[in-house]
């Protein structure tokens, strides 16, 4: 191990070590809770590609449960495979080191948007055609399902044979049932069995058309014969099958801990986060199976409890607390402000948590009210100090910049907010006798598909850069304080995805195969990229449109309406039926 120590596995520092030994190392490394037997009796094999690294991939729970969903089907034994360095010599996987092109089935696991290259560099290792239409039946069926798949799976759609549009415990055995008679798969027959198959996006179905004068407008989505008009998500019901990790290892990001999910989707309807949309309705994990998951986890790792909102849930008390009396300490993904009484703050210190996680999006009262964040300043400079009295030494704040109408004085109310909290921070430090380490870290606020927000234009990269200037000169020099501002360009890059459509397929391959940006590969083929990022009409028909969430189009419009006048509106509750899901 220790000629490896040095190595950052999830962004491929180390280029010169083969890809069999670093498998190898990985391999060795896990704690594989899915019985080999499982894959005794398969007659089909898959393969699950995360197209990022190792490290990142294995801290991705939906990918871990998709995974394991496909070996539990007693029917198709499941590989993993994850970006590589070195790819000449083809892209092959963990577990038996099989290139890619001889599985019968490829699943994408979509996560991140700037992650679309890298799909590009594993079809091409593989020499895959690109699109699907230009796929014979020698080739495996292609397909996809994360969140980006049923966020915006429109700049990428052309890629894959199928998509999955929802949760993969909700969509599986209804697409087993079709595939599961075939010794050998035929993937025309399977395409066209799956138009029936709720959940199941096939994008050859679907014709695009966009305007001759205006190429972002689109005009028309024309569908084949036997389709549906959209592609509706399907999800769990309120027994919810949840997840939890069925491998761990040291080399992931979230170093061996044992992700438990206590929730899915969220109550709180923040306007900027898709997340909190398209994963409605909040369904909280059963607590006997989240206890028995808690027990599973092994005597060198931690238990992680993940979801959106972690301490929103009702049993999260009864959770942590069992979890400690367990002899098994515990962290959590995001801590929220108005969640923490006294008793969760001492759980939280006697699981010996040193850092916690915290969103708080903008100092600005008035951009909280569009954003629907209700938290004022003075309860998160209190929430601070009482999170530090109890020895937790590290904590990380997340904001925004570049949000809608916002101005000098929301900007200096965030940099004033900061400066306040680190004052606070330093002065509750003093009851441990040491000053341990406060992070703020600045994104653009990037629209994305399914929020109320999202006919919001991405802010210019000029004025961007402006500002984060203006926000790192504000707190330069603060004692204690390190500032993180993320790349503005992979934001935008993310935007340019984000709600993309077919003609980014063009732009990305065309930049792929040209070694060229994004933006010089849309200049090339006579588009700006002004008109992927700019302010969309209300009255507009989204790519995205394809895909119905359950949100209602009617419901998000009204939302983006309130945040335009500073109204707040109230989080789910029971019997709500405002937004379309639970109609």
């Amino acid at each position: 191990m220790s000629k490896i120590k040095n190595v950052k596995f999830n962004d491929g520092v180390r280029r010169s070590i083969d890809i069999n030994y670093l498998y190898d190392i990985f391999f060795k490394s896990e704690h594989n809770r899915l019985a080999s037997a499982n894959r005794a009796n398969a007659y089909l094999k898959a393969v699950m590609v995360f197209p990022n690294y190792y490290g990142v991939a294995m801290s991705n729970l939906g990918f871990l449960r998709t995974y394991e969903l496909i070996n539990l089907s007693g029917f198709i034994s499941c590989d993993r495979a994850f970006m590589q360095d070195d790819l000449s010599k083809g892209a092959v996987s963990l577990e038996t080191r099989r290139r890619l092109k001889d599985y019968d089935f490829i699943f994408f696991s979509l996560s991140y948007e700037n992650d679309f290259a890298n799909i590009l560099s594993i079809l091409s290792a593989e020499k895959i055609p690109f699109l699907s239409k230009d796929r014979s039946n020698d080739f495996p069926l292609i397909m996809a399902g994360g969140v980006i798949a049923f966020l915006n799976p429109e700049p990428v759609a052309p890629i894959f044979d199928l998509m999955f549009i929802g949760e993969a415990e909700a969509i599986f055995p209804d697409f087993f049932e079709k595939i599961k008679s075939q010794n050998k798969p035929d993937k025309y027959e399977i395409i066209n069995s799956c138009a029936g198959i709720k959940g199941i996006y096939v994008p050859s179905a679907y014709d695009f058309i966009f305007d001759s004068k205006n190429p972002y407008i689109l005009n028309e989505i024309k569908i084949a014969k036997g389709f549906p008009k959209r592609a509706a998500r399907r999800w769990t019901d309120e027994n919810l099958s949840f997840s939890s990790s069925v491998i761990t290892t040291e080399f992931s990001e979230l170093s061996n801990i044992n992700m438990i999910e206590i929730e899915r989707g969220c109550k709180r309807g923040c306007r900027f986060c898709s997340a909190g949309f398209i994963y409605l309705p909040l369904r909280e994990s059963k607590i006997d199976a989240v206890n028995e998951a808690i027990s599973a986890t092994g005597e060198n790792e931690k238990a992680g409890f993940v979801g959106f909102g972690t301490m929103d849930g009702k049993n999260i008390a009864k959770i942590m607390r069992f979890s400690l009396d367990s002899g098994r300490n515990f962290s959590l993904s995001s801590v929220r402000f108005d969640c923490l009484d006294e008793n969760n703050l001492d759980m939280i210190k006697e699981s010996g948590i040193k850092t916690v996680t915290i969103g708080i999006e903008t100092g600005s009262e008035r951009l909280k009210k569009m954003l629907n964040k209700v938290l004022s300043n003075e309860n998160i400079i209190t929430s601070v100090g009482d999170i530090v009295k109890r020895g937790i030494t590290g904590i990380k704040l997340y904001f925004m910049f570049g949000l809608p109408y916002e101005n000098k004085d929301d900007l200096d109310d965030t940099v004033k907010l900061a400066k306040e909290i680190l004052k606070e921070f330093i002065s509750a430090s003093k009851a441990n006798k040491r000053i341990g380490k406060l992070t703020a870290s600045f994104s653009p606020f990037v629209p994305k598909a399914w929020t109320p927000l999202q006919w919001e234009n991405f802010e210019d990269l000029k004025i961007l850069r402006k500002k984060a200037s203006y926000i790192a000169n504000g707190l330069k020099g603060m004692p204690n304080l390190d500032i993180n501002i993320n790349s503005l360009n992979a934001a935008f890059t993310e935007a340019f995805f984000a709600r993309g459509s077919r003609l980014s397929t063009d732009i990305l391959i065309y930049s792929f195969l040209n070694k060229t940006s994004i933006k010089k590969s849309a200049e090339d083929k006579g588009l700006r990229m002004d008109g992927f990022i700019r302010k969309i009409g209300t009255d507009e028909l989204l790519p995205w449109d394809i895909i119905d969430q359950g949100v209602t189009k009617r419901y998000l419009l009204e939302e983006y309406k309130r945040a335009l006048n500073l109204k707040t509106t109230p989080q789910c509750f029971e019997g709500c039926k405002r937004c379309g899901v639970c109609a």
